[in-house]
């Protein structure tokens, strides 16, 4: 059976794919995304199943499972907290990696002021949410972790990579985006210049066009020619609706927060599609049958039908419907999904207080 490679990298818009250039020569699909948020929408996608987004929680069987299974090596290396193995992200691999070391935590009072509605603001205010980028290890690291282990790992293997310096502030050091200006879209994005616009998406584009030579690096380093997919947790915000960058508590479900960009090797599948269809058509592509429980489509025997985004938020969620024609919104509604004996219900996570602060390093300010 071939080997199968699966890059996630964050935050990345539909019209912004022109910026992978090394991947140029794959077709771009637009693709919707389960949810609004990292762990939400990539817990769906690993799941293939609406329950993950629902309940902010990997379902079984995931696609690392089912292809265990069949006798895959299956490797992750995800450096972000919203990953964690609490959350059921390392379910089905052999090695699974956050890289978020002991370090990368808040305090008491920025888990207190985080917790809060009211307090949201001078949260943000005193302890700007930029990603704690000098904890965790560069993109190009975690790719050179992921060839080796891929290269040593008994064949066939499957390999999942998310990668993080797409997410705001858009890289480290230099490469990122200042916190003066990150701190003046998040408060006052209309006071924004032209120039200022223009500086942040050009550390955006900088950040996607980083991630695209990473892919490439993977890609030239591994010793296989795998079936390949790549794709994005979410989109981003640049003052379409008021606000910039995504920010989870608005349960967005706007264009430029949940269409991604789709690319695939070695398999002819054409959008729009919804991420939930990107497992069942890798497994089916090997010749691995996709488990009944999950709600994808193979996309080498039909076109996707529909797609479904669900943004919760503690207790309430907004829920998007497209048939790509048209849209249905319910929003801030209380959602439930019921399948045979099954109920998941969107409700606050339930983790403790060093991976709950973890969290609202990143920016995730009711880590729920």
């Amino acid at each position: 059976m071939e080997d199968i490679v699966l890059v996630t990298a964050d935050s990345v818009r539909r019209d912004y794919a022109d910026a992978l250039e090394s991947l140029s020569d794959l077709p771009v699909q637009t693709g919707v995304t389960g949810s609004h948020y990292t762990r939400p929408s990539l817990a769906s996608l690993l799941s293939a199943n609406y329950r993950g987004a629902i309940t902010t929680e990997v379902v079984s069987p995931t696609i690392a499972e089912v292809l265990s299974e069949a006798g895959y090596t299956c490797l992750g290396y995800a450096p972000t907290p919203n990953t964690d193995a609490r959350f059921g992200f390392d379910r089905g691999f052999d090695d699974f990696e956050t890289f978020v070391e002991p370090g990368n935590r808040g305090s008491k009072l920025r888990q207190y002021l985080g917790s809060i509605d009211a307090l949201r603001w001078i949260y943000y205010k005193i302890y700007p949410p930029q990603a704690k980028s000098e904890n965790r290890p560069r993109d190009r690291e975690v790719i050179e972790r992921a060839i080796d282990e891929f290269n040593d790992a008994e064949p066939p293997r499957f390999l999942w990579v998310h990668l993080m310096e797409t997410h705001r502030p858009y890289g480290v050091g230099d490469d990122a985006m200042s916190k003066e200006l990150d701190q003046k879209a998040f408060f006052k994005p209309e006071q924004l210049t032209d120039e200022e616009e223009a500086a942040i998406e050009g550390k955006y584009r900088d950040a996607v066009r980083r991630a695209d030579d990473d892919v490439a690096h993977l890609l030239a380093e591994i010793d296989s020619d795998p079936i390949f997919a790549f794709t994005s947790d979410h989109g981003e915000g640049f003052g379409e609706d008021g606000f910039y960058f995504h920010q989870g508590h608005k349960r967005s479900v706007a264009d430029f927060q949940t269409k991604v960009p789709v690319l695939f090797d070695g398999i002819d599948a054409e959008g729009p599609m919804s991420l939930l269809d990107i497992p069942p058509t890798l497994v089916e592509s090997v010749g691995v049958d996709a488990p009944t429980s999950w709600h994808g489509t193979n996309l080498l025997e039909a076109d996707s039908e529909y797609a479904v985004t669900i943004a919760p938020w503690h207790d309430t969620a907004t829920v998007a419907w497209r048939d790509y024609e048209k849209t249905f919104v319910a929003r801030d509604a209380d959602v439930s999904f019921e399948e045979g004996d099954t109920r998941a219900d969107v409700e606050r996570a339930d983790v403790d207080q060093k991976l709950e602060e973890q969290l609202q390093d990143l920016g995730y300010m009711d880590a729920g």
